[in-house]
């Protein structure tokens, strides 16, 4: 059965906020159409449309939580969104991050990633700090990369 996460922050810009409903199957089957996350964790996203970044952001959310999940489900585990939405006004790609990772917290009980999201008044706008990686970055592959921006 799916549960529903809905991530909320407030700011002078009115906020961020997204709706995430998904569902854990533990049963171990390799899903027909699913993204590998890490070892034996998936993510099967809707049928609906999505844009490549929400999905992109969704699956950064869960892998902050891959080596846990992996720990905890051996053998296998897919995490099937069943929806995903948001206010147009309120909304930016990183909230998938977010909106993920809440919802992975509280269906397996899992301490809070080392991800925050802050309202610089100063520079008017927001301050994503995502822990002690960077999200896309393949650290593990021993391969010297340099991304130049």
């Amino acid at each position: 059965m799916a549960t529903k996460f809905r991530y909320r922050k407030r700011s002078p810009l009115g906020g961020l906020a997204a709706d995430i409903s998904a569902e854990a199957d533990t049963s171990g089957t390799i899903p027909g159409c699913a993204v590998q996350i890490s070892g034996k964790l998936w993510l099967e996203v809707p049928d609906a449309p999505l844009h490549w970044r929400d999905v992109a952001w969704m699956m950064y959310g869960l892998s902050l939580h891959s080596e846990s999940l992996n720990r905890l489900h051996p053998q296998g585990l897919t995490v099937r969104v069943q929806n995903f939405s948001f206010p147009m006004s309120d909304y930016v790609p990183e909230v998938a991050a977010f909106a993920m990772e809440g919802w992975v917290r509280e269906e397996f009980n899992l301490t809070p990633a080392s991800i925050s999201v802050e309202y610089d008044t100063v520079n008017s706008g927001y301050v994503f700090r995502w822990g002690d990686g960077m999200p896309f970055s393949d650290e593990a592959s021993a391969i010297p990369l340099r991304h130049a921006w």
